[in-house]
């Protein structure tokens, strides 16, 4: 099956970003409207868009910035994570970098609600684009591990004090509420 023709775009960080952007201001479904969005690429501009997915993906699996999912919302499982780790994409390219240099001043964020408790989480936005590829073109995409390992850097440890002394800003405004 042919490629769609459709005015070409670089796909590069920049494009990714912006795709991400009007997926985040869009008032619908993330998982939706990030389809609809990837619906007007070519198919392999889609493909593209999930390579950098996937390496953003992995860039996020590491164990401090699962510290921060815990503190927050109590984030506890790899699916929880990696969906935690979707919502962190969707906020955009300024988000991810206070997440990667200084995770501690994101206490100030405005995070999602459920229930009256954080919730960060988009659940299975990192499936879209191969799920589209193969509608689109009845092929796979290549399938990118990132839960199955381990993350990177070294585990954090979950009593409160070895939190507090590391993310104080973020232990004082979620730890008790969650």
């Amino acid at each position: 099956m042919p490629s769609k023709v459709t005015p070409y775009i670089t796909m590069n960080e920049s494009t990714f970003w912006e795709i991400l952007r009007n997926v985040k201001i869009s008032e619908q479904d993330a998982n939706e409207t990030l389809k609809a969005l990837l619906s007007k690429l070519s198919h392999n501009e889609i493909k593209e868009f999930d390579t950098i997915y996937t390496e953003k993906l992995k860039l996020l699996w590491q164990w401090e910035n699962w510290a921060v999912a815990f503190i927050i919302c109590g984030c506890n499982t790899e699916y929880d994570f990696l969906d935690f780790c979707n919502w962190c994409l969707l906020q955009g390219e300024e988000y991810n970098d206070r997440l990667y240099n200084k995770p501690d001043e994101l206490y100030d964020y405005n995070f999602p609600l459920k229930d009256n408790l954080p919730y960060p989480y988009v659940d299975e936005l990192d499936l879209v684009p191969g799920l589209l590829y193969e509608e689109l073109t009845g092929q796979e995409l290549p399938y990118h591990q990132v839960v199955n390992y381990q993350p990177k850097g070294k585990r954090f440890k979950n009593k409160p004090k070895s939190l507090k002394e590391s993310y104080p800003n973020l232990f004082n405004k979620f730890w008790n509420k969650n």
